[in-house]
């Protein structure tokens, strides 16, 4: 259970929510939670008919849910929307807007700081929070405690750095990101040529460029290009354990789920959604609005719109019929044996 600060009122939830109050509303709302945790100053969602059971018997003090509900909830107060789940994730958004209104944008005393870095407004800065030279932070960036930030690196407004994160040189952040714990950026590229018997290193000098509104989960890994850029684009979201190699371009809006793998000079287009463990081999296209199954291994390119699945990633359709032949092979194998055995006898006849 989430508990809050400010407590929300009837004209706050039809405003923030877009849905209408129905019942007594209790004063003091100011938390989110599961319903059997819930109590008078919980706010509960419901959207799904398995859950009716759990709301009926919560204590929660308002519910936020369709107009389905309604007769099977009465006597209780409820705020009816078209859908629930995105409503109360609108209140708790506000919420935490709040909240970061209350922000103590200082500087840590044990925070180093280049003397040249340059601030475009107040900032929150950590304890032992170190920034490089030639820096620039824009107006209500955050960097927790511990985060390291190389020469030369720009963030946007709003950014939000959790503890640990490292920022390599010469790398562009833009505005309203959020960067979870663990993350880094612009670490060099896997880069090695075989020489003489030795792999020796290709000096991997471009950088990471972050479009506005991007999110990337604890210890992912953003690695800089060999010469130009690493490109992730706005609105996209990436998820914890994510590896990005060198030089890869990822559109705008879209998904990287856990331990997805792109391999250098991958392109990847909008509104992509790649699933968890989704391996993707270098210098391959991925079009916009494709996406790809839990596990798949990507050779190949992939056209705009495509749905592909499996390993190696296919068709999804294809892949389906696959695996819904291949339980079958046992008994086609038991088959094709007893047949070539009737053929050896016959032919011996």
């Amino acid at each position: 259970m989430k508990h809050f600060k400010n407590p929300v009122n009837s004209e706050l939830l039809t405003y923030i929510c877009q849905g209408e109050l129905q019942g007594k509303i209790p004063a003091g709302l100011c938390k989110v939670g599961e319903p059997q945790e819930a109590d008078e100053q919980t706010i509960i969602f419901l959207e799904q008919e398995k859950l009716l059971e759990k709301a009926k018997a919560s204590s929660a003090g308002l519910i936020i849910t369709t107009a389905k509900f309604v007769s099977e909830l009465p006597e209780r107060a409820l705020l009816i929307v078209e859908r629930p789940y995105y409503s109360l994730m609108r209140l708790i958004t506000w919420w935490l807007e709040q909240e970061n209104k209350d922000v103590n944008f200082t500087i840590h005393p044990t925070a180093i700081v280049a003397e040249d870095v340059r601030f475009e407004g107040e900032v929150a800065i950590g304890a032992n929070v170190v920034i490089g030279s030639g820096c620039t932070l824009g107006k209500g960036v955050i960097i927790a405690a511990g985060c390291s930030i190389g020469k030369n690196v720009t963030i946007g407004k709003g950014t939000k750095l959790f503890a640990n994160v490292c920022i390599y040189d010469d790398c562009v952040i833009g505005s309203d990101c959020i960067l979870h714990s663990g993350v880094v950026i612009g670490a060099d590229g896997f880069g090695f040529m075989l020489i003489e018997g030795k792999q020796q290193k290709i000096p991997q000098v471009g950088n990471v460029v972050i479009g506005d509104d991007v999110e990337i989960g604890a210890n992912s890994c953003i690695d800089r290009a060999t010469l130009g850029s690493t490109i992730i684009g706005r609105g996209t979201k990436i998820d914890n354990l994510v590896q990005v190699g060198h030089n890869c371009i990822i559109g705008e809006h879209s998904i990287l789920c856990s331990q997805v793998g792109l391999a250098g000079s991958t392109v990847i287009g909008d509104y992509v959604y790649l699933a968890g463990q989704v391996g993707i081999a270098d210098h391959l296209q991925i079009g916009n609005r494709a996406m790809v199954g839990a596990q798949s291994g990507v050779s190949g390119n992939i056209p705009e719109d495509g749905r592909y699945f499996g390993y190696p990633a296919m068709d999804a359709n294809l892949t389906k019929r696959i695996m819904a032949i291949q339980k079958n092979l046992p008994d086609m194998y038991h088959f094709y044996l007893k047949a070539k055995k009737n053929e050896s006898d016959n032919g011996e006849k």
